[in-house]
């Protein structure tokens, strides 16, 4: 396949990666290191992940913030959001057309007990929010627990390039959205007192005052914090029009 791959940004940086192999419908493809599913097959000139169960009409990249299911895929025989996983050497990555059939379970799984702790403030969300009030919490004292279902902090900064306006000191003004995502990331680890999940969900808060999370994919564990902090930010209101949804009009 042709590749359609950015080799110069005029802002972002583009590192050397080593190439991972991985296959797409039964064709060999090449990735690099750390690269998302999505970005992989878009960057192999593959637009079309699959098909809608309802309508057949094709389904791709829509919100690449993994937010929707519109990138959805068999990574290994199991459904995954395309723009949420990494590619992985060897990893067989197929179209969803219609339904996902799941994994054949041979076996149930055991049970285990669930872990339960305590902190002080469970913040959810790690976007500029979640941040700024972890670092002011830590700063006086108060310990912290910081969630976040992606895979490193900054929310929707690590996606805008731009420089942002208002007030220097409040805001950051003229400094770009992925430079203003660092620095609020080396504070939360400089700062101290705050422990940071990454890859993690809250999957529910129970009526006894504690938070269910599943952390890196595989781990649940029951979070009872004296006060709970959802910073989980906002999302763009896409325009509804006949056909919004087929890839490449969003995304």
């Amino acid at each position: 396949m042709t590749e359609y791959r950015i080799r110069q940004h005029p802002i972002l940086p583009i590192e050397p990666r080593e190439e991972v192999e991985f296959h797409w419908n039964g064709h060999r493809l090449v990735a690099k290191q750390g690269e998302m599913i999505a970005s992989a097959l878009f960057a192999n000139g593959v637009r079309i992940f699959g098909h809608h169960p309802k309508d057949n009409a094709p389904q791709g990249i829509f919100c690449a913030n993994g937010q929707c299911a519109q990138c959805l895929v068999l990574a290994d025989g199991v459904p995954v959001k395309s723009c949420m996983t990494q590619v992985r050497p060897g990893m067989r990555v197929e179209s969803v057309d219609g339904l996902p059939e799941l994994p054949k379970v041979e076996e149930v799984s055991p049970l285990y007990e669930t872990r339960t702790i305590a902190v002080p403030v469970l913040i959810i969300g790690g976007g500029p929010a979640g941040m700024s009030a972890a670092v002011q919490l830590a700063k006086s004292g108060i310990k912290v627990l910081l969630v976040d279902d992606k895979t490193r902090l900054g929310g929707k900064l690590v996606l805008q390039t731009h420089r942002f306006f208002g007030s220097i000191d409040a805001v950051h003004a003229g400094t770009r959205g992925i430079d203003i995502a660092t620095l609020l990331e080396r504070e939360v680890h400089d700062v101290g007192n705050i422990d940071v999940w990454l890859n993690s969900t809250a999957l529910a808060v129970f009526s006894d005052q504690k938070i269910g999370i599943l952390r890196g994919g595989d781990t649940y564990t029951l979070v009872e914090p004296q006060v709970l902090l959802v910073a989980t930010g906002a999302r763009e209101k896409s325009l509804v029009f006949r056909g919004n949804t087929l890839p490449g009009v969003y995304g």
